[in-house]
């Protein structure tokens, strides 16, 4: 048996106002023809839907109407879901992003697509850039976050936010708490750094930066990758990182040392030309909206 929405509302309607008149006139109809449609409804279903004299619910009717209050409730969210999606405002935008995006520019990202796209969610996931390269080459990812995704032709990129280094060192070194320092100044003390095979050009873009001082450092990687594990307790030891990510790394051990001229590279979003779902491409105006806002490729 098909019941029309609209004789749902009409019985609904009638629940709520108690009487055929004030609903009829609620939904600007004549009071007969709205009396007539719910007695051809009575008589399919073989069951009184109200008493009359005073109007009110029978057991049978209060059923119906929780029931149709239900369905036209979930058909509302059908249509305005359907409405929502085919705007590309509702789905799961599938994102790659490297560690230092973590502790700023993502979650950041990820509260002002909330704030303007809130059907839209974001499944993260952490990776090395040659990994997450090869996973959004391969469809495993929308949308990359990343400082060194190589130049390809399937590929297209927007500038996110422009980052400058700073260093990090023991609490008691010579530079904690001081002004800012040239990086030469570190000359003959130990960058400490994860493998090159992990991020192999933003490793090589930061020994460049040394390198380009002209001035000699001795070099160890970190036993654990990701420098999550921060081992500068000889007080002669340096790292580098991201000035967004530094501030999350300040411990009672840890200190940050602003550097004077620092190196910097890009943060970028990119993604596939040719495969750009609509959810993503709205995270990607939602981006750039952030990186003006926030100033972020000055």
């Amino acid at each position: 048996m098909e019941i029309e929405l609209r004789i749902m509302r009409y019985v609904i309607t009638i629940a709520e106002e108690a009487g055929f008149q004030k609903a009829a006139e609620r939904l600007h109809m004549a009071q007969p023809p709205l009396s007539r449609q719910i007695r051809a409804l009575e008589h399919r279903l073989g069951t009184p839907l109200f008493e009359r004299r005073p109007v009110r619910l029978t057991e049978a009717g209060a059923v119906f109407v929780d029931a149709a209050r239900d369905i036209l409730a979930r058909t509302d969210r059908l249509v305005e879901q359907t409405i929502v999606a085919g705007r590309g405002e509702l789905g799961t935008v599938r994102v790659g992003y490297i560690l230092s995006a973590a502790y700023d520019t993502l979650p950041r990202l990820i509260d002002a697509v909330k704030q303007r796209h809130p059907a839209i969610h974001i499944d993260a996931q952490e990776g090395w850039s040659p990994d997450l390269d090869t996973a959004l080459a391969e469809g495993g990812f929308d949308l990359v976050l990343s400082h060194t995704v190589p130049d390809r032709p399937a590929y297209a990129r927007q500038p996110l936010r422009h980052e400058g280094f700073t260093a990090l060192v023991d609490a008691h070194h010579d530079f904690a708490g001081g002004a800012a320092v040239a990086l030469r100044e570190f000359a003959g003390q130990t960058f400490r750094f994860y493998s090159s095979h992990l991020a192999p050009a933003h490793h090589a873009a930061l020994m460049t930066a040394l390198r380009v001082t002209g001035e000699t450092f001795n070099y160890e990687e970190d036993p654990v990758p990701g420098l999550r594990r921060l081992d500068l307790r000889d007080r002669a030891s340096f790292t580098l990182v991201p000035v967004s990510m530094a501030r999350h790394l300040v411990t009672a051990e840890v200190a940050a040392v602003p550097l004077v001229e620092p190196p910097t590279l890009d943060l970028e979003l990119v993604w596939r030309r040719d495969d750009l779902p609509p959810a993503a491409a709205l995270v990607v105006s939602v981006a750039d909206t952030l990186t003006h806002t926030e100033r972020w490729t000055d």
